[in-house]
């Protein structure tokens, strides 16, 4: 096996797993403060979810995460050998998804970059060779996630490095505060919006005396004829089954997903962007929905929504456009 095979093969890995830890080479509390920053020599780049950051120099683009996970398609790589490699995208990246392949969460802690909370988790494994067929990518591998939460207009997205030097873990982690975003943050970014199914009122929502003079107006999307039906996009039935079944169970709640597919009706990108769940559910729901749905029809839009309800009666769907709001 080639060494870009098998470094292939770890990306692949490295994209399966969700949170679970306790600590790395030093304390992640480390991990979460603000490093001295030396960048002069780095490079400013343009990534996905209108997000600008700067590079060290050596790290060249090479691929994207369509051929490791199609909920990521639109993550950017930068490697520097066949070992390291800067990752960026939208939606929760490597957090989102399922536990495996040997990896252990090592640290979890959060900062605010750029105005926004940021999740920040640790992993590693080991790499091993099989019998007499050294692959030159034996030995320990490390993993540092930045997870950029959605706020105000600004989506979900998150950095990624991986390394197989493990005092790179601290290091590199520079990278995560020259994030910057093109979107202004909200004052009031702490109380989400929430967009009604179309043609139902919005839910109310509590709002903080501090902003009560002036609310928002509720978006309500506009209609938009093209939309598929729900049961063009999402098998109903089995996430009732699999959601009637989760452990935990979901609580009461909401989560609107954006969804985007490419030319071949395969899911180019899944984020939630708004929801009043915990992180944990979001994850959770964000992942049977993500398995369930169904061929994307190339005469609906290439993006839209889908709002997902938890009430007493069961669950509860609406396919709703992204963007403008009816008036």
């Amino acid at each position: 096996m080639s060494p870009r095979v098998s470094s292939c093969s770890v990306l692949t890995a490295a994209l399966l797993l969700v949170y679970s830890g306790s600590a790395i080479a030093q304390p992640m509390t480390d991990m979460c403060s603000q490093p001295k920053m030396k960048t002069e020599k780095w490079h400013s780049i343009t990534a996905p979810a209108g997000m600008t950051l700067m590079l060290p120099q050596g790290y060249v683009a090479r691929g994207n995460g369509a051929s490791s996970n199609q909920h990521y398609a639109d993550a950017q790589f930068y490697w520097s050998g066949d070992h390291r490699f800067i990752a960026v995208g939208s939606g929760a990246g490597p957090s989102a998804l399922t536990e495996g392949s040997g990896m252990t969460q090592t640290g979890e802690c959060e900062a605010t970059i750029a105005g926004r909370r940021v999740e920040i988790s640790n992993y590693n494994w080991t790499n091993e060779d099989r019998g007499m067929s050294p692959s030159g990518a034996a030995g320990s591998e490390y993993l540092v996630v930045a997870r950029f939460y959605s706020t105000g207009a600004l989506r979900e997205s998150f950095i990624a490095y991986k390394t197989n030097i493990q005092s790179d873990a601290s290091s590199m982690r520079a990278v995560f505060w020259t994030a910057t975003f093109d979107a202004p943050i909200a004052v009031a970014s702490a109380t989400p919006v929430v967009q009604a199914a179309a043609g139902s009122a919005p839910p109310a929502q509590a709002v903080p005396a501090a902003v009560a003079a002036a609310p928002a107006p509720a978006c309500v999307p506009k209609s938009d004829p093209n939309l598929p039906t729900l049961d063009a996009v999402l098998d109903t039935a089995l996430v009732q089954m699999l959601v009637s079944n989760a452990a935990p169970p979901i609580p009461h709640g909401f989560e609107v997903i954006s969804l985007r597919f490419n030319d071949t009706g395969g899911v180019a990108g899944i984020s939630v962007s708004q929801s009043d769940f915990p992180d944990a559910t979001q994850r959770q729901l964000t992942t049977l929905v993500a398995s369930n749905l169904k061929q994307h029809d190339a005469k609906a839009p290439s993006a839209f929504q889908l709002r997902v309800e938890s009430q007493s009666s069961g669950m509860r769907y609406a396919v709703q456009s992204t963007g403008s709001c009816a008036p």
